[in-house]
């Protein structure tokens, strides 16, 4: 029995001793007392470990406190000031640590570690863990992407596992908190590994990917496809690599066209209208006698409807209201004669950005929809017909895109379900981002067995989080309003061990970077000022122009 407790004593040389527990201890958590000297040493989320009697804990701090047996909050300040002023209590440095994992050998220490089942004793020496140890414990098996390094230990790089994408993930943040930032530094990693990657961007975030920088190379810009609609509000309205993004309105059916459009079916007339003008333009084309139609040829047929006396009344009514909802989808520009090949989309190495930005919800709901119905259609063919390699499927404001259904219907939402439910089998693997995850479809986001939690300071949004995810516990959970903007708790699949990252700095362009105010108000200072200092030039410039002009 004596050679156990030799070994672990020998591999305890050289590490340096922290605090010794104290109090009651369980596998799951145990307290221990800190040297004064030593306590900025052991900050919240530090990694300790301690002695068992085989093999060692590895744990997490968690809560930090600091207590004085003389110094009351019950006393007068005048009292305290005295107090203070000779002082000879040292005052008490305790640390709450969360245990995350067992280690049979310090030396050997590896991913596959175990779950501990025995509690720290009381009196048992805390020591800091060593680099190696966390190097190894967060190495992770096969590919890893570079995300970032541990919140304090920069030297600590942490990658997550490409294969933890195959059970789905949810990166969840407040606004600002750097959700966005982040999907963009995964979207780097991926590309440069290999991956096919299809983002619907609701706020052109990523669309600054197309162009290269110093440590952005051309080759990995030159992959990356901005898919835009005419009416696009982003503002970089002039990047590489944009092909227009169209769908051919004659692959609608008269459902998809209601919806786009916003024909709801309480309006009976209006409907019906659409549907005598659609009937005729389809009855033209499977006669070949037309071409594909477009919005603006249905709209014509609506106003020959309108004023057609051989149509009943309520008909020429519905047609006349319906122009105004086929004009808005013609002032679009994206439905057309024609759809965008989103076979474009299916390259290795390729990222495409769908840019939905200046549409309705409707309108980026119906072409989300049609794109992600030809991912499936791909995805689940047979490998020789279909695309072989995994899509990795990022959607921005997901919370648009699957609600829950009491918030009413989504056409996108049943093909997301379905991807988060047996993607996974055909290689689309989910990529969901919200800052708010109490609006998304939780079973959807139960789906994503790995989530990237940052800031959330809403409790409605929290708890959502916390009911969504088994894996990140009630400790963890009372970390999110405490982030800082960049730092992020990684949970799941992706990762050997819960930890809380620091953001690595972005390769690529950010697109979706909040508005800089302070330069803004400078600038508009300095218009304002040379603005005036124009007006007044003008104004002298005018006067001695009268004065030169007058006869002498």
């Amino acid at each position: 029995m004596e050679e156990p407790a030799l070994s672990i004593n020998s591999a305890l040389d050289g590490l340096e001793e922290v605090g010794i527990v104290v109090g009651e201890s369980s596998p799951s958590s145990f307290i221990f007392s800190v040297h004064p000297d030593l306590s900025d040493k052991v900050p919240r989320w530090e990694y300790v470990m301690a002695p068992l009697s085989r093999g060692f804990v590895i744990a997490q701090v968690q809560g930090v406190a600091t207590y004085s047996s003389l110094l009351k909050k019950e006393m007068e300040y005048k009292a305290l000031a005295r107090l203070t002023a000779h002082l000879i209590e040292e005052c008490k440095h305790w640390r709450r640590a969360r245990v995350l994992a067992y280690i049979d050998d310090i030396n050997e220490a590896s991913s596959s570690h175990k779950r501990v089942r025995y509690a720290v004793a009381p009196g048992t020496k805390v020591y800091l863990v060593p680099d190696h140890i966390l190097k190894k414990l967060y190495s992770g098996s096969g590919k890893t992407l570079y995300v970032g390094h541990l919140v304090t230990r920069a030297d600590i790089k942490i990658g997550l596992s490409v294969n933890g994408f195959r059970r789905h993930v949810a990166i969840i943040a407040q606004t600002g908190a750097g959700k966005s930032y982040l999907a963009g530094v995964i979207m780097e990693e991926l590309l440069q590994k290999g991956g096919t990657i299809i983002v619907f961007d609701p706020h052109a975030d990523y669309v600054r990917m197309t162009e290269p920088n110093g440590e952005w190379t051309a080759d990995l810009a030159d992959r990356v496809t901005v898919y835009r609609v005419p009416t696009s509000t982003s503002r970089y309205p002039t990047i590489r690599n944009v092909k227009n993004l169209s769908i051919c309105f004659s692959d609608l059916s008269l459902e998809e066209i209601f919806y786009a459009a916003g024909i709801e079916e309480k309006f009976t007339n209006i409907r019906r209208a659409v549907t005598q003008a659609y009937d005729r333009l389809r009855h033209e084309v499977e006669s070949g006698n037309g071409r594909s139609f477009t919005p603006r040829d249905l709209r014509v047929q609506l106003e020959r409807i309108s004023t057609d006396s051989s149509q009943r009344s309520q008909i020429r009514n519905g047609a006349f209201r319906a122009i105004s909802y086929i004009s808005r989808l013609e002032r679009l520009g994206i439905f057309g004669d024609e759809t965008t090949p989103f076979s474009e989309m299916f390259v290795p190495q390729h990222l495409s950005v769908i840019d939905l930005s200046g549409l309705s919800d409707r309108e980026a709901d119906l072409i989300s929809y049609m794109i992600l119905r030809e991912i499936v259609v791909r995805k689940t063919q047979p490998e020789e017909r279909g695309f072989k390699y995994p899509v990795f499927l990022f959607i921005e404001e997901a919370h648009r895109f699957i609600p829950p259904d009491k918030a009413g219907p989504s056409w996108s939402s049943p093909l997301i379900k379905k991807i988060a439910a047996e993607g996974r089998k055909f290689g689309i693997f989910l990529i969901l981002i919200s800052q708010r995850p109490s609006k998304v479809h939780q079973d959807v986001l139960s789906q994503c067995n790995s989530q990237i939690i940052m800031r959330i300071t809403n409790p409605v949004d929290q708890r959502a989080v916390l009911e969504a995810s088994e894996k990140l516990g009630e400790e963890l959970f009372e970390d999110l309003p405490g982030l800082d903007k960049g730092e992020a708790i990684v949970v799941g699949d992706l990762i050997n061990m819960p930890t809380i990252i620091s953001v690595r700095r972005r390769k690529s362009y950010e697109g979706g970077a909040d508005v800089n105010v302070d330069e803004l108000l400078d600038e508009a200072l300095r218009s304002a000022k040379d603005e005036e200092e124009h007006r007044r030039q003008a104004e002298e410039d005018w006067e001695k122009f009268k004065r030169w002009s007058e006869p002498k």
